[in-house]
């Protein structure tokens, strides 16, 4: 057991009652760490959020668990250290499921957990949490995609510094584009399939530390081309039904999202690897990338920007080869 475990346990016990055991439990791409406590006939989730502050993630699981959003139950908590007991929902995700039925099910489920947020959660009503107080701008969206030139571009591909302007400039207007017509809502900002859990035959959301204001296609993008689980064809459809209840919103809007989306994720996957040496996100890139193309037939606006990333792909090879980014059985090549 590690110091912070054992630090941890005596919290527990302290505040809560005796441990019958506890367990790491492998988590995202979090600087938090999690585990699953037994405690009696009980089981909860523990989470250590002692290196990055917990006070967001409570602010907004108050506004959500009084609203009556389907979150998991804080049971205890301790922000001066970081520690938070809460209800344990199990372990599967959106993503972990395999019946293709069952997966619509639950995926039509989210869309309507989703359209109740944007609903519901009002700007008067977000303003009393750091959710209504934060907001997307294009300056954000850039920084992010700053981070995949650097991290997947740069230094894991080796493109030529001066190869990378020309898609820098593409980046800077998307970043622009994806803000959409000006309206915001609440958005989660990680409303994808490794953040919608799979409990009682319901949808609960977790991991919503990071929520705030910002264009309503985003989490909606977020969802129907996520990096984790592709729901087929029926993106399209789904995302045209879906943003003809969003005033002033349309295909495109949805498609500038989804590029940023996606290239911003691209880029997390590849400091994984090369910062942290996670190479268990290296996978989700090709999956990724190949989304890209379909947003060039719905929109023509991004084509050269989608020409320009995937040219960029098929012909530089660093720390890791992309080339057969098409072939779904072929996995990401390290080459070093």
């Amino acid at each position: 057991m590690t110091e912070r475990m054992e630090d941890l346990v005596r919290w527990i016990n302290d505040k809560y009652g005796t441990v019958s055991s506890i367990t790491p439990i492998a988590g995202d791409a979090s600087a938090r760490d999690f585990y699953r406590m037994e405690s009696g006939a009980e089981t909860y989730v523990v989470m250590d959020s002692s290196h990055t502050p917990l006070w967001p993630w409570l602010d907004i699981y108050r506004l959500l668990n009084e609203m009556d959003f389907p979150v998991p139950e804080v049971i205890l908590s301790d922000e001066s250290i970081g520690y938070v007991i809460q209800k344990d929902l199990g372990s599967m995700r959106l993503c972990d499921v395999t019946d293709d039925d069952d997966y619509h099910s639950y995926l039509t489920e989210s869309l309507g957990l989703l359209r109740r947020l944007q609903r519901e959660i009002t700007p008067e009503i977000a303003s009393g949490s750091i959710a209504g107080r934060r907001y997307f701008a294009p300056s954000f969206f850039m920084a992010e995609l700053e981070h995949t030139l650097e991290h997947l571009f740069f230094r894991l591909l080796r493109v030529p510094v001066q190869e990378l302007f020309e898609l820098q400039k593409h980046f800077r207007k998307l970043s622009e584009k994806a803000m959409g017509s000006g309206i915001t809502a609440f958005t989660h900002r990680d409303f994808h399939s490794a953040n919608l859990m799979i409990c009682k035959g319901g949808v609960h959301i977790i991991d919503w530390q990071d929520a705030r204001q910002g264009p309503p296609c985003y989490d909606l993008a977020s969802l129907l081309r996520d990096s984790y689980k592709n729901c087929g064809d029926r993106w399209k459809g789904l995302a045209s039904s879906y943003v003809l209840g969003i005033g002033g919103a349309n295909m495109f809007e949805f498609v500038f999202s989804a590029l940023q989306r996606n290239m911003k994720a691209i880029g997390t996957f590849a400091y994984q690897y090369r910062v942290l040496g996670n190479d268990k996100y290296l996978k989700y890139i090709p999956h990724t990338l190949l989304y890209l193309e379909d947003y060039s037939k719905v929109c023509p606006a991004v084509k050269s920007t989608v020409d320009t990333v995937i040219n960029l792909i098929e012909t530089h090879t660093g720390e890791i080869d992309l080339r057969n980014f098409r072939d779904p059985d072929s996995p990401v090549k390290i080459t070093r």
